[in-house]
């Protein structure tokens, strides 16, 4: 039988620590679907509109519950989600929930070096259920890049990684096989399809 880490007690004051902020809850709502990215408290002002000082005090907070994890990168100090936490995955799921999985989705590839356009190719299955997705990435990614590609979507579907299939290709490639209407690129450009990194002259609207 599974046991809580936590007793009930505890588990609520847990609680009111995590949902007692809004400035609290834009952070997460930030950075968990971004776990590639860190954020300063200088950028998350710009990015959400909030005062340094209340992302400070916030930012701090969720580091000492583990939430999050932070580091001086240069001159700044930058949040990450902490993908170690045991709290990881349910707020990630509750974060999914408030801001809508496309845009979550989205977020997994935010500013990602080298990627031109991506999207997911098929129907999405459902947590539990078997079946598999494509992540279609077309650009010039660094290998050590490609793994998380698959793993951050993923846990946005609360998937297994193996539920999602990478297809890479550079931008000659993808262009090439375009033009010799290749039966898999064409297939997955008229299937069922959600756009993650758009790029008009990559993704043609009406490939036939």
């Amino acid at each position: 039988m599974s046991r809580s880490p936590v007793e009930p007690a505890a588990g609520a004051v847990l609680l009111e620590e995590l949902f007692s902020s809004r400035v609290r809850a834009a952070v997460l709502c930030q950075l968990l679907p971004r776990p590639h990215l860190g954020f300063s408290l200088t950028e998350l002002s710009r990015l959400l509109g909030l005062p340094i000082s209340s992302l400070q005090h916030e930012c701090y907070k969720l580091e000492r519950l583990g939430v999050l994890t932070g580091r001086r990168e240069g001159n700044a100090y930058r949040y990450r989600g902490n993908v170690e936490s045991s709290l990881n995955g349910p707020l990630t799921a509750l974060v999914v929930v408030a801001i809508g999985e496309e845009a979550a989705l989205r977020a997994t590839l935010d500013a990602v070096p080298g990627v031109h356009a991506a999207f997911l190719a098929g129907d999405v299955p459902q947590s539990g259920e078997n079946g598999s997705v494509s992540l279609v990435v077309i650009g010039d990614v660094p290998l050590e890049e490609l793994d998380a590609l698959e793993s951050r979507p993923a846990a946005v579907l609360n998937l297994p990684v193996s539920a999602i299939e990478l297809a890479y290709y550079r931008p000659d490639d993808w262009r090439a096989k375009l033009q010799q209407a290749n039966p898999f690129v064409m297939s997955i450009l008229t299937g069922k399809r959600l756009d993650l990194v758009s790029n008009d002259g990559l993704i043609p609207a009406n490939p036939l």
